[in-house]
């Protein structure tokens, strides 16, 4: 047994006393309540919910694939995280509305806000399969992610199905006691393992691998053997594509259940002014690391790799360039990120089980109920890593987030639109979802069109057109729709209407405007490519803008109505 083996045993075992120390205060602190359980009590503090979003968005598919999919795409594959950026607007304007209902309205799933606007079975149940549809195969996304980390770095001592065993016990027992107590817990730990390592590995492998340790001189030989990558290259030359790529992290980013069920966990609206400043500036420093990783590092140490051979490329980095600790960190930083974004998509998906499906409204968790529903999903969960994809990420944003993201029509428009109807709810998530699922498994017309466009261009006009014509139920309308207006509308003024039509102009500049805009020789401080130094700069913007909108929605203002949470609906 290899040292790297002996060193990777010995971290796990490390990380798993850890999380039994930190699932043991989960579950002291949740005492079998149901909302403790799923949304950590309402009472998680503003670093620690920031930390817990930053961690469920990462993911092993980001640590382990994103490096791999940038070398085979270059520079324009950053557009795959650039959507994030815009948190500085979503936060304070969508997040904080979803967090004013449920603390209203109590609620304690990702479906529950539509259960509750729309009064439909058959709506919430075809949401809780959407979103179930999507999370199985994130989750096992994250689990081949970690499992091909371990078997590649420790040359195949540590077998695949023991790593996915492993994970499984993890992921499991590390939730069933203290459910979301435990995740938040867990990821702020997480979060400081996860950052450190990426910071290390990327600046290490730097030094060994560029020419004299220059940065500028990796970029002139890219330069030489391979300019395409330092620019927009590809189906990423064209803004269409950027924006279907771009809105899976955007529109996406509010609708996935593990983020929006943290939309209702927040102690205080100070949670929200965290995030619309911290997140962009934090996403794009970590998603910086490793495009570096894959674009310069990767085509400078191996040119010419098949894309399956792609694939192991941050092992491949470590183990010919690095000493055996280094190995033994990527293997623990996959697990640091893999674990985070499992755990989180777990408890947000036996809450839809256990809540939306079985209907289950004790405000004592009924723990046989619970461990059904999470038994029979991590089942569903390692059939799909039996049959699992070739390239992680792309399958994540192929598939999981398009999917969720035709659930958005009937989230926003139920939120601000008293006209939207069940059945117009209803007919845009079922055809949204058919059309991602069509263009993606069976026949794609443009295959430059993202599955995310097909799904939005049927679900949002689908959305407003069947609600028009039918029957909205203006009680449920008046409790969501009216108690958002009551509690906003005096300061949706012109400072907050002006915020909304820079955020628009820089995303419609980020997705089109850039691309556009020099070529391979076109370098900043001697080494950035400019494309890529643009997308940063839409990051620092998106942060400024948060700050102001942050002051709109939760600075002093006069004639602001006082909130009333203490009526159920």
């Amino acid at each position: 047994m290899s040292i790297i083996t002996i060193g990777i045993i010995v971290g796990v075992l490390i990380y798993a006393l850890v999380l039994f120390v930190l699932s043991k205060r989960g579950a002291a602190k949740t005492q079998g309540k149901t909302s403790e359980f799923f949304v950590a009590g309402r009472s998680v503090s503003p670093i620690v919910l920031l930390a817990t979003m930053c961690l469920t968005l990462w993911s092993a598919a980001s640590f382990y694939g994103y490096p791999s999919a940038s070398y085979r795409m270059g520079i324009g594959y950053f557009a795959y995280s650039t959507g994030m950026f815009f948190m500085g607007a979503l936060a304070p304007c969508i997040l904080y509305p979803m967090w004013l209902l449920g603390k209203k309205y109590d609620y304690l799933s990702p479906v529950h806000l539509l259960t509750h606007r729309y009064g439909s079975r058959t709506l919430s149940l075809l949401c809780a399969f959407v979103f179930l549809a999507g999370s199985v195969p994130y989750i096992a996304t994250q689990f081949i992610g970690i499992a091909n980390s371990a078997r590649v770095t420790s040359n195949g001592q540590i077998g695949f199905y023991a790593v996915v065993v492993v994970m499984t016990i993890f992921t499991f027992g590390h939730i069933i006691g203290g459910g979301n107590n435990s995740v938040v817990t867990a990821d702020a730990l997480a979060g400081v393992i996860g950052l450190s390592i990426v910071f290390t590995l990327t600046v290490t492998m730097a030094k060994q691998i560029l020419p004299d340790g220059s940065l500028a001189a990796g970029t002139q030989l890219l330069q030489q053997t391979r300019p395409e990558a330092l620019v927009h290259s590809g189906v990423l030359e064209y803004g269409f594509q950027n924006l279907g790529v771009s809105l899976s992290a955007c529109i996406g980013t509010v609708v996935w259940p593990q983020v929006l069920i943290r939309a209702f966990m927040g102690r205080d609206p100070r949670v929200f002014k965290l995030q619309a400043v911290g997140l962009p500036l934090i996403m794009v420093t970590v998603f910086s690391c490793i495009l570096y990783e894959g674009v310069f590092l990767g085509n400078i140490a191996f040119p010419g790799l098949s894309p399956a051979e792609s694939e192991n490329l941050l092992p491949m980095l470590v183990l010919n360039y690095m000493p055996p600790l280094f190995s033994v960190l990527v293997v623990m930083g996959s697990l640091a990120f893999g674990l985070s974004t499992c755990d989180s998509i777990a408890v947000s998906s036996s809450a839809i089980i256990h809540i939306d499906v079985m209907e289950s409204t004790s405000e004592k968790t009924d723990k046989k109920k619970l461990y059904i529903s999470l038994a029979l999903f991590m089942a569903a969960v390692l059939l799909c890593v039996i049959f699992r994809p070739v390239f992680l990420i792309t399958y994540v944003y192929s598939f999981c987030s398009p999917g969720w993201t035709q659930v958005g029509p009937a989230v926003l428009g139920g939120m601000f639109w008293k006209r939207g109807t069940k059945e117009g709810a209803f007919v845009s998530t079922f055809c949204g979802m058919a059309a991602v699922c069509y263009v993606l498994f069976i026949n794609n017309p443009i295959p430059t069109m993202n599955p995310i466009l097909w799904g939005l261009t049927f679900s949002i006009p689908l959305y407003i057109i069947v609600s028009l014509i039918t029957k909205p139920d203006e009680k449920r309308a008046h409790e969501v729709v009216d108690f958002l207006h009551d509690c906003l509308s005096v300061r949706n003024n012109t400072t907050y209407k002006v915020l909304w039509i820079i955020t628009i102009v820089v995303y419609f500049w980020d997705i089109y405007g850039i691309i556009h805009i020099g070529d391979a020789s076109s370098v900043v401080f001697g080494w950035m490519p400019l494309q890529w130094a643009l997308h940063i700069l839409t990051a620092f913007i998106m942060a400024t803008v948060g700050y102001f909108f942050c002051q709109n929605r939760f600075g002093p203002m006069s004639g602001v109505p006082e909130i009333n949470f203490t009526k159920p609906y």
